[in-house]
């Protein structure tokens, strides 16, 4: 397929003057990158209007409409509760980690298709989710469960404080600072004049 930039004039000013107009299917390189710059040119801008766009209409979306795959619930009284949908994966592919104060979930699944005239596909899915573990919760505590409909529920409780003995807390008292009066003021006024 030929292109308006695959017709470009010959270059060679010598040898264009003694054969006439004669085309080429090779393009020039200049034409090529000038029209590359342009076009580049122009998604920047388109892309730059998009982003302008998303940051004002769309985080007042996204704030409005939640992920229906991941639900986190972090309630001052029920601790750490996650509950990720994971129905496209069989329970033994999907594992679930506490590294340090995160919780890791990764599920890897691969299906393999053959079809009747002997060809076949491959396919790989890959599932990470990592989400913090607050520091008043008790990771070493995490349970999970999976639902006959694919929810993977991961839940810890709040750490419970360890009861405090009864003990007597000392009271310090300090002595007491004199407190200037208005005698000590005139006094101090009295001084400066003499």
């Amino acid at each position: 397929m030929l292109c308006r930039m695959h017709l470009a004039p010959f270059a060679s000013s010598s040898l264009a003057s003694r054969l006439g107009t004669v085309r080429t299917l090779w393009p020039h390189a200049e034409t090529i990158f000038t029209e590359l710059q342009q076009e580049m040119e122009k998604a920047r801008e388109f892309m730059s209007s998009f982003e302008q766009l998303l940051s004002s209409q769309g985080a007042a979306v996204m704030e409005r409409a939640p992920s229906t795959s991941t639900t986190l619930t972090q309630g001052s009284g029920e601790g750490f509760s996650v509950c990720q949908d994971v129905k496209n994966f069989a329970p033994e592919q999907l594992s679930v980690k506490v590294v340090g104060r995160k919780v890791v979930l990764v599920g890897q699944k691969e299906t393999q298709n053959v079809d009747e005239k002997g060809s076949f596909s491959y396919k790989y899915e890959v599932l990470k989710r990592e989400w913090d573990v607050p520091e008043e919760v008790d990771a070493e505590a995490l349970t999970c469960s999976l639902s006959k409909e694919g929810q993977l529920r991961i839940e810890a409780p709040k750490l419970a404080l360890p009861a405090a003995p009864e003990r007597n807390v000392p009271i310090q008292v300090s002595p007491a600072a004199p407190q200037p009066g208005p005698a000590s003021e005139d006094g101090a006024a009295n001084k400066a004049r003499v």
